[in-house]
């Protein structure tokens, strides 16, 4: 019974990943202004690493430090980027 349910979660995952990637292709191609384009594409890619970290990796049982430190490292990245694209439009 555990080998079922490890296959359905990975199916979940797999599945929302590529909802996931198709919502992404479909922010990038908006003509909308790119602080809103920057926003969903990164809020999706923080969503897609918590399905790797949860799902692929199946760290939803480990401990909350390093969960933390799972989750912080695609936040930091978004952040970074989201800076550094807005501020190389401004300047």
């Amino acid at each position: 019974m555990k080998q079922k349910s490890n296959e359905v979660v990975l199916l979940v995952c797999w599945v929302v990943l590529m909802l996931a990637t198709m919502a992404t292709v479909y922010w990038g191609a908006q003509q909308s202004t790119l602080a809103l384009q920057l926003a969903a594409i990164l809020v999706i890619a923080v969503v897609k690493s918590g399905v790797i970290i949860d799902g692929f990796m199946e760290l939803r049982h480990a401990s909350v430090r390093w969960r933390m430190i799972m989750y912080g490292w695609p936040v930091a990245m978004s952040v970074v980027i989201a800076v550094t694209l807005l501020a190389a439009q401004a300047g």
